[in-house]
């Protein structure tokens, strides 16, 4: 079987390809916006320029065999890769230089880049799904494939979103202090009508913290509590996101794309038992537009799910106002990464928390990073042990672009096409810009194994570095072993480890 999900009317985009063809079949190209550049600057608010952006396009079909992917590309093709590189999707170009063919083996979040990263196609290749659900159940809150202005959506208990593929619902869904909801269908979710800008906050959380005293630390509001959460942001003017759950249980969020986002796109903030797979994050071009974050929430799971955003991608934050729970049993699986501002997959920066432990990233692609692929950046107070990174891919290629923060808001990006490496690892602790707590944190039993460089470059292992404060406040029984650089297995020699001398790193 093979369901293409067509774009309604205005919602398809031109980005140099043409005649788009699956196993035969016509696809439409959804529209989406993306970072053309990693230009960024300190939270200003206001929303960014349209002029550091580009054009992408995505499709989103339904399939449970293989897949032919034929096209035709307005430039001359002088290279053309489709990743994750380890999913192993055959590429072949014409003769005449324009024409592509890709078959697709998987099921999977796939790009297609032509000349370089540059106004990709994302290829989302659903599992065949009918998600169980019953249209006419008067707990269903059906969108048909269409076109829909919903604004804000809240969801009660025991209700069903379900946006079907074709379907576009522009707004926002929130739910507080339910159980047993669910988000689900291969439609769009669209944040591009909030606007923000000085008078908007990001996220909720507390912002005029106190500063501890006398030793004894000072929680401020508990968000925990609905009246407070809600007051708080109506008071503040909190952004709405895409889909963000507070403080809710046995949920479910499936298949889901969500589509420019005004703040961070996907939500957890003290939830339990929230299940979150195939959904996508695309199109995340503005300030602080991150993917999926976890705030102090325990026994979470999201896998197979596509993230590309402009700031980091899947997170696990300690956030004021809700730091009186600690951080438990969340695993990260089967993912595709591309990032373009900050990190890939990341623990913190804010670790306001008393605890993080029994939190799993596995088997994850990493297809774009920009300035590390996973970083444990813990700046508060929380422990943070008993933490497995394993079979993580990261791709890196000599289109990568560096960092830079913007200052002058007058002035072009000023990175060139040189060679630039993001950091494979980075553990710091300290107490700095992003702290609340402004009491040092720890990490112990943390193990990263079979960690794969890709490159398409001369390159050796990017940095790997952990930077403890002192003998407690550091990194320590922290393993990394198993890393690779195209396929050959680096010596412990090899391996470019950074550690402060107070952090305890073995390198096998």
């Amino acid at each position: 079987m093979l369901k293409i999900h067509q774009p309604p009317m205005g919602e398809t985009v031109d980005v140099g390809l043409s005649s788009l063809t699956l196993n035969g079949q016509p696809a439409g190209q959804w529209f989406c916006r993306v970072s053309a550049m990693p230009y960024n600057t300190v939270w200003p608010g206001r929303q960014r320029p349209v002029e550091q952006t580009e054009l992408a396009a995505f499709i989103s079909f339904e399939t449970d065999r293989n897949v032919v992917l034929e096209a035709v590309s307005e430039a001359e093709i002088q290279e053309a890769v489709v990743r994750p590189l380890s999913k192993g999707a055959k590429v072949t170009v014409g003769e005449d230089r324009h024409s592509i063919r890709a078959e697709l083996f998987s099921c999977g979040s796939y790009t297609l880049e032509i000349n370089g990263p540059h106004n990709a196609l994302h290829i989302f290749a659903n599992p065949v799904n009918d998600f169980g659900v019953d249209k006419n159940d008067p707990n269903v809150l059906y969108f048909a494939p269409g076109v829909h202005d919903m604004g804000d959506i809240e969801l009660r208990d025991g209700q069903t979103l379900y946006v079907d593929g074709g379907a576009v619902v522009y707004g926002s869904v929130g739910v507080f202090h339910k159980k047993n909801v669910r988000i689900l269908g291969y439609g769009v979710i669209d944040g591009s009508r909030e606007e923000r800008d000085d008078s908007t906050l990001l996220i909720t959380w507390q912002n005029d913290v106190p500063e501890p005293g006398m030793g004894v630390f000072d929680y401020g509001k508990d968000f925990r509590d609905e009246a407070v959460l809600r007051g708080h942001i109506a008071e503040k003017n909190v952004l709405k996101g895409c889909v963000h759950l507070y403080s809710c249980a046995d949920c479910e969020i499936n298949g889901v794309i969500a589509r420019d986002s005004s703040t961070f796109a996907y939500i957890l903030a003290n939830c339990e038992n929230v299940n979150v797979e195939w959904a996508k994050t695309i199109g995340m071009w503005r300030y602080n537009s991150d993917g999926i974050d976890t705030f102090n929430s325990r026994y979470i799971r999201v896998a197979n799910c596509f993230l590309r955003d402009f700031d980091d991608c899947m997170v696990i934050k300690g956030i004021k106002g809700w730091d009186r729970a600690n951080q438990h049993h969340i695993s990260v699986t089967g993912c595709t990464i591309w990032c373009d501002w900050g990190s890939c997959l990341e623990l913190g920066a804010e670790t306001c928390a008393d605890e993080y432990y029994d939190i799993l990233w596995d088997d994850c692609d990493i297809i774009h990073a920009t300035h590390v692929c996973m970083r444990l950046h813990n700046t508060d107070r929380a422990w943070v042990h008993d933490m497995l990174v394993r079979n993580i891919r990261c791709e890196y290629s000599r289109h990568d672009l560096p960092p830079v923060y913007q200052h002058d808001m007058a002035a072009p990006y000023p990175g060139k096409n040189e060679p630039y490496y993001p950091a494979l690892i980075h553990s710091p602790i300290y107490d700095g810009v992003y702290s609340n707590d402004h009491i040092l944190g720890r990490v112990s039993r943390l193990r990263f194994e079979n960690i794969q460089i890709i490159s398409d470059c001369d390159m050796a292992c990017p940095p790997v570095i952990f930077g403890g404060a002192d003998e407690i406040h550091c990194n320590r029984d922290v393993t990394v072993e198993n890393v690779s650089l195209n396929g050959k297995r680096l010596s412990p020699e090899e391996v470019d480890l950074s550690v402060s001398e107070f952090d305890r790193v073995t390198v096998k």
